[in-house]
């Protein structure tokens, strides 16, 4: 690992990778291990939300939760993000054969849906340094064929979308929508086309993962393969982010989201913050660990 050259590609970029976490092999046997607690009735007693996309399974899935601070993950985030990181949000991005791509979009403070308040909120800001970051892990393969994540390099340096116009769910939506929200309705040009753009194809062996921020413009390709493509997203901040700041819940996806259960993971580093509602266990009665105290 390489720390400068992670930052200068970052800039430059807006992503870094693809990484290896875990050869193809090991990956199918965690992943396996994994499902077989996510279709255990007791644990889908303990989920944080009752929601149709799995949010935040890693508070009550024990193998998630350790996922989310490998130190081989961690560290690459903290070389872009800083040394104190919490993760405030996974989910689940699975793709099935015959499923339409994921519409191109951007995003910074998670203002999604028939609001323009956003999930997220700097309390400092530094020059060059996101104010978020998710983690892309392939839990199975991502190619081309089975819809692989998908970038335009260096579409973080400028908005194209404005996020904090609102958008309304359609459950019909396909093609050009962010699962039922159509960015295209929301570009602050309307004449200029991504598609025209220098894309990016994320192609992953299973095991691997990328880092980028929502603000690179990205999205998905059709699954026009044989294969499910699943991948799983861990979503982080600086400990001087607000997150959900006074929300007690929010509407997506045309469902409703309680936030009491809701808390914050602190991956890397230490909080002196304060600012977020914290889990320190998980739903087994488990501590979460950080990176460091992983090594």
């Amino acid at each position: 690992m390489d720390p400068d050259n992670d930052r200068r590609t970052f800039a430059e970029q807006g992503y870094i990778g693809p990484f290896t976490l875990w050869e193809p092999g090991e990956m199918a046997a965690w992943w396996k291990r994994q499902r077989k607690v996510l279709l255990d009735p007791e644990a889908g007693s303990r989920k944080t939300f009752d929601n149709p996309v799995n949010y935040d399974r890693h508070l009550d899935i024990p193998g998630l939760g350790e996922l989310i601070s490998d130190p081989r993950i961690v560290r690459r985030l903290q070389a872009l993000i800083g040394p104190d990181v919490l993760c405030w949000r996974t989910e689940f991005f699975p793709k099935n054969p015959g499923d339409s791509g994921t519409g191109w979009h951007q995003v910074e403070k998670y203002a999604i849906g028939e609001t323009s308040v956003g999930m997220l909120e700097a309390t400092e800001h530094s020059p060059g340094v996101p104010m978020e970051l998710t983690c892309w892990v392939a839990f199975t393969e991502a190619a081309r064929e089975n819809a692989c994540m998908k970038v335009i390099p260096g579409s973080h340096r400028q908005w194209r979308y404005d996020e904090h116009a609102p958008m309304r769910w359609n459950a019909s939506a396909r093609d050009n929508s962010f699962f039922g929200y159509n960015y295209d309705g929301i570009k602050i040009d309307a004449d200029w086309n991504p598609d025209e753009q220098d894309v990016r194809h994320l192609e992953m062996r299973a095991g691997q993962f990328f880092i980028f921020t929502a603000r690179t413009i990205h999205g998905s390709n059709p699954n026009v393969g044989r294969r499910q493509r699943m991948g799983f997203a861990i979503r982080v901040v600086p400990t001087h982010v607000r997150v959900y700041g006074g929300m007690t819940g929010f509407d997506e996806f045309g469902h409703h989201f309680d936030l009491e259960r809701h808390g914050c993971v602190l991956v890397g580093g230490s909080d002196e913050y304060g600012l977020n509602r914290m889990a320190r266990h998980n739903a087994w009665g488990e501590p979460f660990s950080t990176a460091e105290e992983r090594l």
